[in-house]
């Protein structure tokens, strides 16, 4: 069917406030505020199909026309002109006949995957657009349809292939009858074209690219070699197999979705939909792994040949909707796709990633990523350092390690957080098309409303988004300096600071309870050239001995340090660990650090922590019980202010005794917040352990590792804001899928429903998004295990004491070792329905690190770590697989730096003995970006336990550069990494 010409006028929504300040040759005079859009409803009716209902007779079923599976502006064409395609026409899936229809079975029984065609001669079809009017009274009419024909003139239909050589699915009519398979038949998905007025199309069935003429014509379909003895007979055009075999692997319904064409019309880009289904459907269900390709053009428009293939690793599903439940909330990766691309340059792309209701925008650069083509993982099964068994690219845990490091991607659109106020772009965007460098275009596939859904363009003014800046690129950390104190695995390196007057380190040294001074100043530029886990030549200039400079004092050990201007703080424990601790003040303004005072504060300082603008220090004393839980101090937060450049001589206290049970704020203490240890109050309960202050030094956020919380304190008016429960993490997802046996000789990731993780941070950072401050926290996990009182067990344990509900459904796997017998669990947390026993089985920690918004998770790392660990490192990783069955690698150190523009977390992993570099820019944009380590993993020599980071901007670097601190508590080690674009 082709469907009839008209004229089309449609309206502007009233979200469209718009000015007028460019021009083109055609006259047309198009602009929109920073801020506005336009919205134009296009829907035109199809037809009305009538058919039966068994039973109860007639039905009708009202169709519009699907125009935007893609779109596409010629940069020669004015500004108002856009071409869009139509996909293969109405259908609905037979397995959904009895939802939409009405009709149980109508395809027959055992038809369920076969798809109904309503309106059968559909011809697909590419509608040319132009945008007509002034401001506030914008339209769209249709200026020309050209639907798509075979050499002799007959139209093009959107029926299925009859494929073999991959998979298809089987037709049907209104009234359940089979109809035959047309091997010419096309599904299009998105277009561009050419100068010659020719159209490249991007199509699903075979996978294809399609060459149209001007009029419509296929003039050749390109397709996986195999796949051209299938239809190459009966199509109707040329079919030529040019397209890489392995595509063919396409899952059923995500073929090629994208196309672009370079600036100067020398190439052709185009991406799958959705990973392969390669080897098997598990895989495309599994992966993240999507493939870009790019082709020459020749000078006649035809297809050249292929010039390159990177991998590209698609969003985390969680990231599509806000922690409200906008947007898409979903856990499968096979709902994310990519469904459109445009070149804003040549290898500068940018793409569209989705799910329905939530569409994001990406800038990637094909520079600096693998250029897989012609390699083995591109067409073949690879060695991987994960399994005995050879991978494909889908299944591979590390795309770096097999050599397809993927695209750097770069969020430069979220239609969760950027549309304007009042506005809501559609479901289902699957067309861009950039209209000038100002104006972008987006439209909607309806699916012709068969659901009632409209067709809808929008235009916002964010051209220049996608576009300015540099291109993304990734970095690079190298060494360029260490300290190796010679003591090993006495915690001769925690925590680090830097000061910027005397280009210093200050490290806690725990072994002999001093701070050793490290001097920086005459640091390498350039990575070193010996072997950097051997070195050692940062020179020790002097160590600070805080209990013999403060002798009045029990003191113990030293626990943190932080640094602001010329005033250093070390937070000190008392000999007496329940006792209150102190916190020592330095003055660095001279040639060698000098002892200024103590002041006391609460039990077991932990972390201390001035506020950016360094009004006050604040202390986050952890009060923890001793061995025989006998004596238990209350858990509080203590501010010491700091005028002058003095501090105070005493600090404040904020404590948490409101919310012990019968006290005034004790009805606000979620039950999720973890209070169990004996006859503990809620405030001897709670133990603050580390600090992160907002940047405009008002509040600050304390992890509360034990009790799985959050507090916010109010630091100007010393209150607690809220204590925000973490929650828990479901080991039943596959995204969250988890190794969980140490006994098991094997990197085994599984699903285990029944199982959570609490998260339990130990380090957690701020940074600011949008005006608003975020917490992001390094989900280690904590048991209480003393002599007094444990609640730690394995899950084994807990069937054999008789602990563990029978109908958990890892029940049987808690029996079994190489499963999850071994799992470290908790005997206080649990037990959902109050009948004495475990319901659902809670590990210790989360396995990944998180960013949160008023106590709300926005984003969270699922199993990377685990898995990318475990490709690079194979049965190394989480601590040669001796952690499995504990918490895993352990994130627990955590910093956070700003780099060109973009920030940047760097997550150290005390067991696995490496860094983990996120670019955490946009929370619902996170990209992992490398895992970098120091040490030599068959001598067992290098830095091992990362515990402490200090990120140093390149405006107060000694290098001129960024560096990161790591501080390494086994190995007694302090290295410098500069990071490098």
């Amino acid at each position: 069917m082709n469907f009839p010409q008209k004229l089309m006028v449609l309206s502007v929504s009233a979200a469209l406030l718009a000015g007028c300040n460019s021009n083109d040759k055609s006259g047309f005079s198009f602009s929109l505020p920073e801020g506005k859009v336009l919205q134009l409803d296009i829907d035109e009716p199809l037809e009305t199909v009538t058919y039966e209902i068994p039973g109860q007779g007639t039905a009708q079923l009202p169709l519009s026309i699907g125009f935007g599976s893609g779109a596409f502006h010629h940069p020669d064409d004015p500004s108002n002109i856009f071409y869009t395609i139509t996909d293969r026409g109405p259908n609905i899936p037979c397995g959904s006949s009895l939802k939409i229809l009405k009709i149980e079975d109508l395809c027959g029984a055992g038809n369920s995957s076969g798809k109904i065609f309503p309106v059968t001669d559909f011809a697909p079809t590419i509608v040319k657009w132009e945008l007509t009017g002034t401001p506030g009274n914008y339209s769209a009419s249709i200026l020309n349809k050209i639907p798509l024909s075979r050499t002799d003139g007959s139209m093009v239909t959107g029926l299925t292939n009859n494929l073999v050589a991959t998979d298809t699915e089987g037709g049907f009519s209104m009234k359940g009858e089979a109809l035959a398979y047309d091997n010419g038949g096309l599904d299009p998905e998105a277009l561009v074209k050419l100068k010659n007025g020719s159209f490249w199309i991007a199509e699903e069935y075979g996978p294809s690219l399609v060459h149209v003429s001007k009029t419509g014509q296929v003039l050749s379909r390109v397709v996986p070699a195999s796949v051209t003895a299938d239809i190459v007979d009966d199509a109707g055009y040329p079919v030529v197999g040019r397209l890489p075999e392995v595509l063919k692997h396409r899952k059923l319904n995500r073929g090629i979705e994208s196309l672009a064409i370079s600036p100067n019309e020398d190439a052709l880009y185009f991406a799958m939909q959705s990973p392969l289904a390669n080897p098997n459907a598990d895989a495309y269900k599994n992966s993240r792994h999507l493939r870009v390709l790019k082709y020459a053009l020749n000078g006649d428009g035809s297809l050249g040949d292929q010039l390159g293939e990177w991998s590209y690793e698609m969003d985390w599903p969680q990231t599509f909707a806000s922690p409200d439940g906008t947007g898409d909330v979903s856990t499968k990766l096979s709902d994310v796709k990519v469904s459109e691309m445009l070149a804003v340059g040549d290898d500068d792309l940018v793409v569209l990633e989705r799910i329905s209701k939530t569409t994001k925008l990406y800038r990637i650069s094909l520079q600096g990523a693998d250029n897989i083509m012609g390699q083995a993982v591109s067409y073949d099964t690879v060695s991987v350092n994960e399994s005995d068994q050879r991978k494909t690219l889908e299944e591979v845990f590390d795309l770096a390690t097999v050599g397809a490091r993927p695209v750097t991607k770069h969020l430069v659109f979220n239609s969760l957080t950027d549309m304007p106020e009042g506005s809501q772009l559609s479901d289902k965007v699957e067309g861009l098309a950039l209209l000038d460098k100002t104006h972008l275009l987006m439209i909607n596939d309806n699916d012709f409303g068969i659901a009632g859904a409209g067709s809808q363009i929008t235009i916002l003014p964010i051209g220049e988004r996608l576009t300015e800046g540099d291109l993304p690129t990734p970095i690079k950390l190298s060494v360029v300096g260490r300290y190796d104190s010679g003591v090993y695995d006495e915690s001769a390196a925690e925590i680090v600071d830097y000061h910027v007057g005397s280009q210093r380190l200050f490290v806690v040294n725990a072994n002999n309870k001093k701070i050793d001074v490290l001097d920086l100043s005459g640091i390498s530029t350039t990575a070193v050239a010996v072997d950097p886990t051997q070195l050692n030549d940062l020179p020790l200039v002097s160590t600070l001995d805080i209990s013999a400079d403060a002798s009045s004092l029990a003191l113990g050990a030293a626990n943190s340090v932080s640094v602001h201007g010329d005033l250093l703080a070390i937070a000190v424990e008392a000999e007496d660990k329940q006792a209150n601790g102190f916190v020592a003040f330095y003055d660095l303004s001279g040639n060698t650090a000098r002892f200024m005072k103590t002041v006391e504060v609460g039990a077991l300082p932990d972390m201390v922590a001035f506020t950016p603008d360094g009004s006050m220090a604040v202390v986050a004393n952890e009060a923890e019980p001793n061995d025989d839980y006998t004596n238990d101090p209350e858990g509080s937060i203590s501010i010491i202010p700091i005028i002058n450049g003095q501090p105070a001589m005493s600090a404040k206290t904020v404590s948490f005794v409101d919310f012990n049970v019968g006290q005034s704020r004790h009805g606000e203490l979620s039950s999720q917040v973890r209070i169990f240890g004996p006859n503990a109050s809620v405030a001897q309960d709670l133990e603050p352990e580390y600090i992160a202050i907002s940047s405009d030094s008002s509040r600050a956020y304390v992890a509360l590792q034990e009790n799985n919380a959050l507090a916010e304190i109010d630091l100007n008016n010393q209150r607690v804001i809220a204590i925000h429960p973490f929650g828990v993490k479901d080991y039943g997802l596959s995204v969250n899928a988890i190794d969980a046996s140490d006994k098991d000789g094997a990197v085994n990731f599984s699903r285990y429903p029944g199982v959570v993780g609490m998260y339990q941070p130990d380090t957690i950072a701020t940074m600011d998004y949008r005006g608003k401050p975020l917490v992001l926290s390094a989900n280690e996990g904590d048991a209480r295990d003393y002599s007094g009182f444990s609640e730690e067990q394995r899950a084994e344990d807990l069937v054999d004491d008789n602990k563990l509900d029978a109908t958990n459904p890892q029940f049987a796997a808690a029996q079994d070792s190489e499963l999850i017998g071994r799992l470290k669990v908790t005997t206080e947390t649990g037990d959902t329905d109050q009948d004495g026993d475990i319901d659902i089985i809670h590990n210790y920690g989360a396995r990944s690190f998180s960013i949160w918004q008023e106590g709300k998770q926005l984003f969270d790392s699922h199993s990377d770590i685990g898995r990318i660990t475990a490709g690079r490192l194979g049965k190394d990783f989480n601590g040669g697989d001796k952690r499995s069955d504990d918490k895993g690698a352990e994130p627990e150190a955590l910093t956070v730096g700003v780099i060109n523009n973009r920030t940047y977390a760097f997550v150290g992993l005390e067991r696995t003995n490496g860094i983990m570099i996120y670019d955490v820019t946009d929370p619902y944009g996170v990209q992992f970006i490398d895992y970098v380590e120091n040490i030599n993993r068959a001598s067992e020599k290098g830095d091992i336990g990362p515990e402490g980071m200090k990120f140093i901007a390149k405006d107060v670097s000694p290098t001129g550069k960024p560096l990161l601190v790591v501080s390494n508590e086994v190995s007694g080690t302090t290295t410098v990494y500069q990071i490098d674009q």
